[in-house]
This record gives structure tokens, C-alpha cells and sequence, in this order.
């Protein structure tokens, strides 16, 4: 699957102390994908464009990590209307700039918020 990707956005990151009062969280990670119409009438019909959005909360014994990241990809010679025309495999490759960025910022962040080496997180694709 050839991809034209647009630059990730990152939405929205949070890094929360944990504080004994806080209420029980559990990670969760939410992987979303939205078609969208070309406003340009030359642009090839045979294309897909699809919006490819994570939204995050990673629990940890200290902190709390969360937010969310997108971004637009163009899919070249691949029509996909449907979640049927996409395989997982072609799913875990459209959302993996997404849990990379997410990866770099976790551990940049507990790096600098806890002065010690960052979180080293590795996010498994359901395939594996």
C-alpha cells in the first residue's frame, strides 16, 4: 500500500502526577479512522484519503500519560470506503507514525519531568 502521508498533529499530551486521592484509571488506547472527500475535482478517484486519529491514557505506578494524535494520509491506487477494504496489517501501518510519536514524547517527557532516563515504551500490533 503506497501512503502520501501529511505531518502528524499531536492534538493534545498530558503528563499527570498520580496523587493518592486520584480516582483508579486503566490504560486505554483508541484507534480511529475517518474518510474524507477531496474538495478537488481532479483529485484521482482511484485515491482514498483517511484521517488516522489515537487517542491515549497509559497508567503508570507514578504518572499518568494522555492525549491524542492525528494525522492524514493519502492512499494511493486503494479505494477504501469501508473498514472491509482495509486489512490489519494496512491498519497497523497507517497508525504507526502515530504510536511512534507517542513513544518519543513519553520519553522525552518522563525524562525531563522525573530527571532520570524516559519511559521506553513499545506498543505491539494485534498481529503480533
Amino acid at each position: 500500500m503506497e501512503i502520501k502521508r501529511q505531518q502528524e498533529v499531536v492534538e493534545a499530551f498530558h503528563y499527570d502526577m498520580r496523587t493518592q486521592d486520584m480516582e483508579e484509571v486503566a490504560t486505554d488506547l483508541r484507534v480511529g479512522f475517518s474518510p474524507i472527500e477531496s474538495t478537488d475535482e481532479n483529485y484521482p478517484k482511484e485515491n482514498s484519503i483517511i484521517a488516522a486519529r489515537l487517542e491515549f491514557r497509559l497508567v503508570f505506578e507514578e504518572y499518568l500519560l494522555s492525549g491524542s494524535v492525528s494525522q492524514i494520509n493519502h492512499i494511493i491506487n486503494h479505494k477504501i470506503e469501508t473498514q472491509e477494504d482495509i486489512s490489519q496489517e494496512e491498519v497497523d501501518e497507517l497508525v504507526s507514525p502515530l504510536f511512534d510519536i507517542v513513544q518519543r514524547m513519553a520519553y522525552e517527557i518522563t525524562e525531563i519531568a522525573l530527571d532520570k532516563p524516559g519511559i521506553q515504551l513499545n506498543f505491539q500490533s494485534a498481529a503480533e
